[in-house]
């Protein structure tokens, strides 16, 4: 079956999060994706998680680098240039997230390639743009998280500011990065014109906050973090994580008087109106929590559920591997490496029926396909040999 993307080829000079996760994404739909590293490896691969690596390399960066085949090149060089250039010459997506000027300095600016590939659709993903105050600082998820507000409407109201327990910035701004690229794509379909693309962390920190920021800068009204926990600091009552007798359940948006109904707590169903929910969220919380905690999980998300109010466990990964709706959509997979062994990843997380993705090659090891690209375009076996000799290039 053919995939939607075959035969697009993407030059991904990305590391860390925000640009090789959107790379993967093409990759998955089926581009051929050549991941151009420094000598040694994009420094992702030595990111511990724990304190730790997975056999010598990062789980960060196994989770985003599959279908994907590397080179590595002194960049800083003239002829690790050329062979950047020999690349892009032919490549229909060029990725980078360098800070900006990086591309500028190693002769591979959107100008610079765009006279050797007119039709190019070169995308810079950054911390703030590439010009802007801001442009010398550097951008990092939990610096975005805390500068775009996130950080400050999560938690209790007297905890500290409290980030997201993932990289949820990087993670937007890769799915933009990978949306505008398939936009871009489209538009060349149409007109034959190439163009560069800028996504940024700030801005896709303030996208993904649009209704937060939309309630704060139009509304009259005091948007604080409650004091017993709810989720939201834009929702009243109940929305939030309550203590069971052996564990958690997460109630969302629910009618008061069907939440009082159902539990047998007729003091809810005073809360009669959307302005005295949220303006005793703290009393709904405390009240709903005093009954939660003599009831056990199970048997709580049962009674909560047979009357369609919106609940749900609280899970740890250990206990997602095992939930029987995500074995159902196969979104955990275990994936072969050659020197690292197999290991467990999320998987393709959207179905097509004509044109599904698939997992065709394990996360490279640095420079592993070296060779072989090179001799796609064009090099002999003696340039290769030089090549690697003078240290333009790289072997695993």
């Amino acid at each position: 079956m053919k995939r939607a993307l075959d035969d697009i080829v993407v030059a991904d000079f990305t590391q860390m999060m925000q640009g090789p996760w959107a790379t993967q994404k093409l990759g998955d739909m089926g581009a051929e994706v050549i991941k151009i590293e420094r000598l040694g490896g994009e420094w992702e691969r030595t990111l511990e998680a724990g304190g730790r690596l997975l056999d010598d390399v990062s789980p960060f960066f196994l989770a985003m680098n599959r279908n994907k085949r590397s080179i590595t090149l002194d960049l800083t060089s003239d002829e690790g240039r050329d062979v950047a250039l020999d690349i892009v010459r032919d490549a229909d997506v060029l990725v980078e997230n360098f800070r900006p000027g990086v591309m500028d300095r190693f002769g591979l600016s959107y100008d610079e390639v765009a006279e050797v590939n007119p039709g190019i659709v070169y995308v810079s993903a950054s911390g703030f743009g590439s010009d802007g105050p801001y442009v010398e600082r550097p951008g990092q998820d939990l610096l975005l998280q805390s500068m775009s507000g996130l950080a400050n409407y999560t938690g209790r109201k007297d905890d500290p500011p409290t980030p997201a327990g993932t990289a949820v910035v990087d993670e937007h701004a890769a799915m933009l990065i990978a949306f505008h690229t398939m936009v871009a794509l489209f538009h060349r379909e149409r007109t034959g014109s190439g163009q560069r693309v800028e996504v940024n962390l700030l801005n896709a920190a303030l996208d993904f906050q649009c209704q937060e920021i939309t309630a704060a800068l139009n509304m009259d009204v005091e948007f604080e973090r409650s004091e017993e926990g709810i989720a939201q600091a834009w929702l009243g009552g109940p929305y939030g994580i309550y203590e069971t007798a052996d564990d958690h359940v997460a109630i969302a948006m629910a009618p008061m008087e069907t939440l009082a109904e159902t539990l047998d707590l007729p003091e809810l169903a005073k809360y009669e109106t959307p302005e005295e929910t949220f303006e005793h969220r703290d009393e709904i919380k405390r009240t709903l929590e005093a009954y939660t905690r003599d009831q056990q999980t199970d048997e709580l998300l049962e009674t909560l559920l047979a009357d369609d109010i919106w609940a749900a466990e609280v899970n740890d990964f250990h206990d997602v591997a095992a939930d029987p709706q995500v074995e159902h959509n196969e979104m955990l997979v275990e994936l072969d490496h050659p020197v690292d062994g197999a290991f467990t990843t999320t998987g393709i997380p959207v179905t097509m029926s004509e044109t599904p993705g698939d997992v065709r090659l394990h996360p490279p090891r640095p420079g592993e396909h070296t060779d072989e690209i090179l001799a796609e375009f064009g090099y002999d076996e003696t340039e290769r040999e030089r090549l690697l000799e003078d240290g333009v290039v790289g072997s695993p």
